[in-house]
């Protein structure tokens, strides 16, 4: 008979937790690489994973999510581990909201951006790499960039609110990508999908304004 501790079932939770995650988006054999707009950075795709939904519903997607979340955070909280005093975060200035909103901004207006990108990758018909990047621009920019200025908001009622505002980006970028797979080919689709991505991300940016900074 084996017997768990809490601190050997987290790392079990947060595998199931990956694995129920990582079934929506289908990636095609290439790696591409996202260039960041207006610099010389590259992140490496082959560094780059992927938070999506099972491809059944979003109903399952949040019940899958719902519950995996609960387990983790009972486990979590019967934890034997010393506790340690986190790092304060840094204070919300208006530099610091207004350059992690233009980056999201960047991405919309940008040739080089993910909306720019993804435009001339459908309209060229290279539907493979379409799959391909709307998988990695989950991450890079969906969870990197409006992950972190989710973080930001001020308003614990749009706290939540931007969460639904994330996953419906998440929504988009999948439907993109289904419309890009093997038989499944369809640039109408491909088009309407990235129409809702473009007003679920400015409605993300209408949120800047709300933010409350400690030098105003």
């Amino acid at each position: 008979v084996y017997y768990y501790t809490t601190t050997t079932m987290v790392p079990i939770i947060l595998l199931l937790a990956t694995t129920a995650l990582s079934s929506g988006f289908v990636p095609s054999s290439r790696s591409y690489v996202h260039r960041c707009p207006n610099t010389n950075i590259q992140n490496d795709a082959s560094l780059v994973t992927s938070t999506a939904l099972s491809a059944t519903s979003r109903r399952n997607f949040l019940t899958t999510t719902s519950t995996i979340a609960t387990a983790t955070a009972t486990i979590l909280s019967t934890t034997t581990t010393p506790a340690y005093a986190k790092e304060a975060p840094p204070p919300i200035t208006r530099e610091l909201v207004t350059s992690t909103f233009d980056a999201i901004r960047l991405d919309l207006t940008s040739p080089d951006g993910v909306y720019s990108t993804l435009t001339n990758l459908i309209n060229d018909g290279k539907f493979e790499d379409v799959m391909q990047y709307t998988k990695e621009s989950d991450a890079y920019f969906r969870r990197g960039k409006i992950g972190k200025a989710r973080k930001l908001l001020t308003d614990k009622d749009l706290k939540g609110e931007a969460i639904q505002m994330s996953n419906a980006v998440t929504f988009d970028l999948i439907g993109i990508n289904r419309a890009s797979r093997p038989g499944k080919e369809n640039k109408e689709e491909q088009l309407r999908y990235l129409g809702v991505l473009k007003t679920d991300v400015e409605r993300i940016l209408e949120l800047e304004a709300t933010i409350q900074v400690v030098d105003e």
